[in-house]
């Protein structure tokens, strides 16, 4: 893998860019009808009680609207999965065609093991396909180590080179996962996307993603906007204001020098702007250790997969 100017050059020659957007899930459905109506009322009562729509209900009903303004206003590598529902579709009537866009896409345990669904994970990388409205993704991974993982990320791996994807590998792995993949004598991941952001920094897994030239992507790279207080995010603001940025520009321009590509999930084209605009400043080695001292292994995404309606990670269709 080689570092180009805001983008990454894989070794089969497929380049991406520095940043992704990301949808989430969108129009979700909870086979729990009790839990289905709770969440669809808690959320229609938000947007009454503020006069506003919630963020879920404004993805819902615009995200068509929402992924075109992210390109336009320059993301170009867009990520999806299965699992995120309407998401792959929204995706495929609006930006998905367009020649200088890179799509990521994925396959969980439960996509191939539901009844209703494709039983392989080739089957499965077809119905992305037919929403996408593509004949190949540039980046399919495979969503969670759960289960039986290893065998589908096998089966995965062995698409390699069918021309149904340029370039694979997994998401949510940790080093033993790793170890398990190179125990079993499978591809290694060309890609591994996973949750990374300063305080939770996976310095190690970086490290050995670095040194065998595994790409990093990184969800909730943010952590949620540096929500998580009690002096948590205070050096992160500090830094801020020394160069006229927001602490996420500060978090995004962290990942960008580490060589991770963040994937960035707004609905407001003020802060699309703002999530590109972090190439007037750099943080120095020691800014850079500073933050990696902000670990300490907070999981902010806590879904440890997509079985019994998990509130936290929902499957829709």
């Amino acid at each position: 893998m080689q570092r180009q100017e805001k983008a990454y050059v894989l070794d089969n020659g497929l380049t991406l860019p520095w940043i992704s957007f990301g949808t989430g899930v969108i129009w979700k459905y909870i086979r729990n009808k009790k839990m289905f109506l709770k969440l669809n009322f808690r959320e229609t009562l938000s947007s009454v009680k503020h006069l506003e729509l919630n963020r879920e209900l404004k993805g819902n009903l615009f995200c068509k609207r929402y992924l075109n303004q992210a390109y336009d206003v320059g993301f170009r590598l867009f990520d999806t999965g299965r699992i995120y529902s309407c998401s792959e579709r929204y995706i495929g009537k609006t930006v998905a065609k367009k020649s200088d866009v890179r799509l990521v896409t994925k396959c969980s345990t439960m996509d191939v093991e539901r009844s209703c669904s494709p039983n392989t994970v080739e089957g499965n990388l077809d119905f992305s396909l037919r929403n996408l409205g593509v004949d190949c993704v540039d980046v399919y991974l495979f969503h969670w180590p759960e289960k039986n993982w290893l065998e589908y990320y096998r089966q995965l791996t062995e698409l390699n080179g069918k021309g149904k994807f340029r370039a694979f590998g997994a998401c949510n792995l940790t080093l033993q996962h790793l170890k398990e993949i190179e125990r079993a004598g499978f591809l290694a991941p060309m890609i591994i996307q996973t949750e990374l952001h300063p305080f939770n920094a996976k310095i190690e897994l970086r490290k050995y993603c670095q040194e065998h030239g595994i790409l990093l992507m990184a969800h909730t790279p943010t952590a949620r906007g540096v929500k998580p207080d009690g002096g948590m995010g205070s050096y992160l603001r500090t830094l801020g204001k020394k160069y006229g940025k927001t602490a996420v520009q500060v978090i995004l321009r962290w990942h960008y020098q580490n060589g991770v590509i963040p994937v960035v999930n707004t609905f407001s084209r003020a802060h699309m702007q703002e999530n590109l605009d972090i190439f007037d400043f750099i943080l120095t080695e020691k800014e850079m250790k500073r933050i990696d001292e902000l670990d300490q292994g907070l999981i902010l995404l806590k879904a440890t997969g997509c079985y019994d309606d998990d509130p936290n990670y929902i499957y829709n269709f």
